[in-house]
């Protein structure tokens, strides 16, 4: 795996998409512990020092982040500030229904008018009840992403009778990715579809 701007880079093909329990059993409780984490995927990183889309990684994907201690409040950026809505919601784990954590959400919005934008922080945290031994360090793991662009009522299901057209007119086309190997591997010529 290589390492992108304090990130890393996942095999094609591949996504990083825990759940909420998995991110507080698997990643943050062995964080705060310090314990060896299954994998080198989420860096620590101070989220509220920069605006969102400055954030390291793909900015198409959901980017988590660990970082020390507790924030209260709205958190000033850049340009804009972290605001906190609706209740915090519980974790619960699967297998027995014990609450193991929380999860707070947050949403970005502009400094000059206060206007939501689409980005989206989801704060976990473990509860400090569980597991009852005290954590070395305070950690919470942040789970960054932009919700969807939302579709006019208008637009949802309908397809134009061109798009339609032009889609049955496509026709398939093959790529012949052993030409250049053909020589190397005495491969006969692609059969003709």
């Amino acid at each position: 795996m290589e390492s992108f701007q304090g990130g890393i880079k996942l095999p094609i093909g591949f996504r990083f998409c825990p759940t909420d329990e998995e991110l507080l059993i698997h990643y943050l409780k062995k964080k705060a512990f310090a314990q060896q984490l299954p994998a080198s995927v989420i860096s620590e990183f101070d989220v509220f020092q920069t605006d969102p889309w400055h954030l390291p990684g793909d900015s198409r994907e959901k980017k988590y982040f660990f970082r020390k201690g507790i924030v209260f409040g709205n958190i000033n950026t850049g340009s804009g500030y972290w605001k906190s809505i609706g209740k915090e919601k519980q974790i619960v784990l699967s297998q027995n229904n014990q609450v193991i954590g929380i999860r707070k959400t947050l949403i970005f919005c502009k400094l000059s008018n206060g206007a939501r934008t689409r980005w989206v922080m989801h704060e976990l945290r473990l509860l400090t009840s569980y597991p009852c031994q005290m954590a070395l360090e305070d950690f919470a793991v942040y789970r960054i992403f932009q919700k969807e662009k939302m579709k006019t009522k208008g637009s949802q299901g309908k397809v134009s009778s061109s798009k339609l057209e032009r889609s049955n007119e496509t026709k398939a086309s093959f790529i012949d990715f052993t030409a250049e190997f053909r020589d190397q591997m005495e491969l006969p010529p692609p059969c003709s579809p």
